[in-house]
């Protein structure tokens, strides 16, 4: 791998190598020869820094399946809420904390008024439900999409 490590990246990335390697009965040369590493690798459009950084992500999400699994379904439900650009929900990396971040822009404040009850109308949702049990760490069942909050 060409890429300038730090002392703390590189520390991190042996130990989830080791941690993936002995899990998966691979070895760490098999790992970073895997097809999602290697296409980052030889991305041309990404800087070093860049590349650190997605290589560290891929494996994070290789180390901790089930994390990224639920960071996966918590951005879905996110996205199912089809809520209006200004509106913005995120959450933090890794989960940390357990919170959902909401984000509002607007210009004028008949436009704060009008996101805020689109946000209210959300809140109400058993989507969002769904986002805040499994950011408490709950299962929760697969279920057809219902709650849709159109752009208009």
């Amino acid at each position: 791998m060409g890429l300038k490590i730090g002392e703390n990246h590189l520390r991190d990335l042996m130990d989830w190598l080791e941690e993936i390697a002995l899990r998966d009965q691979s070895t760490i040369e098999e790992i970073l020869a895997s097809k999602p590493i290697t296409d980052i690798e030889s991305d041309p459009r990404l800087g070093r820094a860049d590349k650190l950084k997605r290589v560290k992500e891929e494996l994070r999400r290789l180390r901790f399946p089930r994390l990224a699994q639920m960071e996966d379904s918590i951005r879905a439900r996110i996205q199912e809420l089809k809520l209006h650009p200004e509106i913005r929900l995120t959450v933090p990396p890794a989960l940390e904390g357990g919170r959902l971040r909401v984000e509002l822009s607007a210009s004028t404040p008949e436009e704060l008024k009008r996101l805020t009850g689109k946000l209210t109308e959300a809140a109400d949702t058993n989507t969002v439900r769904e986002i805040f049990a499994l950011l408490a760490g709950e299962a929760v069942e697969s279920r057809p999409k219902s709650d849709h909050f159109f752009r208009g």
